[in-house]
């Protein structure tokens, strides 16, 4: 399926959706949006249409947060921008006199300078002057971004809070959209690849070790253990699917680690079967961008990524002698014993 039919299904899925729906949808999207300077005209073009049918549908406390976060951004969507400006004072507000609302100013080139290698070669290249950064944006602490992952702790926390928070279709909406609001190519995200990740995981799963199984999540996905156990522990079961597709685990292999992983989703058939279809719906791309998020969440407890064993109990069997030495209880002296001491 083409890019573009695929937009325009989301969008018409999100309008004839619930009234709550929609309103995660455009802030989502729209938080997306504004973590990338720049955007290339499918991007812009693409967030545009699904902004403005949105737009026309949610309500004007998130149409006001909408507004607010584009105005911060250098570069917004200029019909989005347009569209807000012409809206209630309250939302107008933040965004008149932005930059984008100027029509640009055709200034001349000065002469040519007789001897200007550097400047010529720079021009040949295409560079172009940037703007310098106000002093209030750069030490702004919410606009503070990750260089590795480009999202923003704040950001990542909040977009993090919104995924869990949503309905079963609102997070089918965000995941099949991740993919065109915030553009990453399959690989990008620093993921742990052991082949043998997959097996570890699915034995952890049928054993019912649920704290091992976010040990095993949160060294692959390299992201905080807290997040791993909500990851793991979510009754809807989307969070799931995003950290073993991003993984590369196989659709058989998923299918068992689903139906057993947690039980208030693999005793629903019903909730497995749809799960199971957004698996193959969803792309890597949109799986790891979701994964992105969660490393850029504020570091607290990580597991460092280490070999681990093929099965789930192998370090465990090792310790038990030595643990079972330290708790073995003094036995009692006999009567016999206790009547020579005395």
């Amino acid at each position: 399926m083409e890019m573009p039919s695929l937009f325009d299904g989301l969008a018409e899925i999100g309008l004839r959706g619930s009234v709550e729906m929609r309103p995660t949808l455009i802030r989502v999207l729209t938080d997306l949006f504004v973590q990338k300077l720049k955007h290339t005209p499918e991007e812009e073009r693409y967030y545009t249409e699904l902004a403005l049918r949105l737009l026309g549908a949610v309500d004007a406390p998130t149409r006001a947060a909408v507004a607010a976060k584009l105005a911060r951004h250098l570069a917004p969507p200029l019909r989005v921008v347009q569209y807000l400006v012409n809206d209630l004072p309250e939302i107008a507000a933040p965004l008149r006199g932005h930059a984008v609302l100027r029509e640009p100013v055709r200034v001349e080139p000065p002469a040519r300078p007789a001897v200007a290698p550097a400047i010529e070669t720079t021009a040949a290249l295409g560079v172009e002057h940037e703007e310098p950064v106000a002093a209030d944006e750069a030490t702004d602490d919410s606009r503070i971004v990750d260089a590795h992952h480009g999202v923003a702790s704040a950001t990542a926390v909040e977009l993090n809070e919104i995924f869990f928070s949503a309905t079963a279709e609102e997070r089918r909406l965000i995941l099949l959209n991740l993919h065109i609001a915030a553009p990453l190519s399959a690989g990008q995200v620093a993921i742990s690849r052991d082949p043998t990740i997959g097996q570890r995981l699915e034995a952890a799963a049928l054993g019912n070790f649920r704290e091992d199984l976010a040990k095993q999540f949160a060294r692959a996905l390299q992201v905080p253990h807290e997040q791993a156990r909500r990851v793991t522990r979510d009754n809807l079961g989307e969070p799931l699917v995003v950290a073993v597709k991003a993984l590369g685990i196989p659709r058989d292999v998923f299918h068992r680690i689903l139906m057993f992983a947690n039980p208030a989703v693999g005793h629903s058939v019903e909730r497995v079967q749809v799960l199971a279809a957004l698996f193959d719906e969803m792309t890597l791309p949109a799986a790891e961008s979701l994964v992105a998020i969660w490393q850029a969440l504020p570091k607290g407890e990580r597991i460092a990524a280490r070999h681990q064993p093929l099965h789930w109990n192998d370090d465990q069997s090792r310790a038990r002698p030595a643990a079972a030495i330290a708790r073995r209880p003094q036995i009692a002296p006999r009567p016999s014993e206790r009547r020579n001491a005395s």
